[in-house]
């Protein structure tokens, strides 16, 4: 499976001349890095601050992290393995033994591995989640620690399109999409909205994500949350909206 970023096929030819190990990640790599890297420890560090935001265990399950130092081997890599994927800068990949992300260590690999990893710390103890759910809360985590979640391109796009007319939330249309290589820039973006406002509106929103979550990691399944939150806030997209406009407003 290949999460927005996730694809069933196993690679080869990855980089694994240098490895190292930072408790649930295993980093195998092409070129040295230090024992100690600041984007590392975050990445380590990353781990706790979704077990605590989401109410969610930690695994040991070890998630492979391929770091491709020059950028034309890692296209090539891509090209070949991952052609729907092909111009991604970075990419999560599951089956049902291992995790990996493999990505090309360049200008925006930070952005990169937070997302990518996300997905792995998730993966590692949820099973079935469903797109929307899966790239809203990676792009929640992908934001440097300390910044509560805001992604402000996001908000800049949901802000400017919602302005013209071109767009509206819709959580249930989210809900159906299937594809990770058809998931649009504005999908993502929904995504990520819904969950910043679950964690971060009201403490009894995080509960209902949380209890969302928990369901799917103990059943593999869970009513659409589209449902869930109805029943709880049927002017739930009014409130959404209202949410961004806080957000936009704070840049």
């Amino acid at each position: 499976m290949v999460s927005g970023c996730q694809v069933p096929r196993v690679p080869s030819a990855l980089p694994g001349e240098k490895e190292l190990v930072r408790e649930q990640l295993v980093v195998k790599s092409d070129f040295t890095l230090p024992q100690k890297h600041r984007l590392l420890d975050e990445l380590t560090l990353r781990r706790s601050d979704i077990a605590t935001r989401l109410d969610l265990p930690v695994s040991d399950e070890p998630i492979n992290v391929y770091l491709f130092k020059d950028e034309v081997p890692f296209r090539e890599y891509m090209r070949v393995e991952f052609p729907d994927f092909k111009d991604r800068r970075a990419l999560f990949v599951k089956d049902d033994t291992n995790l990996r992300v493999i990505a090309h260590w360049g200008p925006h690999v930070g952005v990169d591995l937070r997302h990518e990893v996300t997905h792995g710390y998730l993966h590692s103890v949820v099973p079935n989640l469903p797109l929307w759910l899966d790239e809203g809360i990676a792009e929640y985590f992908e934001t440097p620690r300390g910044k509560q979640g805001v992604n402000y391109p996001h908000v800049y796009l949901l802000s400017k399109k919602f302005r013209q007319g071109k767009w509206q939330p819709d959580l249930q249309q989210l809900e159906r999409s299937r594809r990770p290589a058809d998931f649009s820039q504005l999908q993502y973006a929904e995504s990520w909205l819904w969950i910043h406002f679950l964690i971060e509106s009201n403490s009894g929103n995080r509960e209902m994500l949380q209890k969302q979550l928990k369901r799917l990691r103990m059943t593999g399944q869970a009513p659409d949350m589209s449902y869930v939150l109805d029943k709880a806030d049927p002017h739930a997209d009014a409130h959404l909206l209202e949410h961004l406009k806080r957000l936009a407003e704070a840049m």
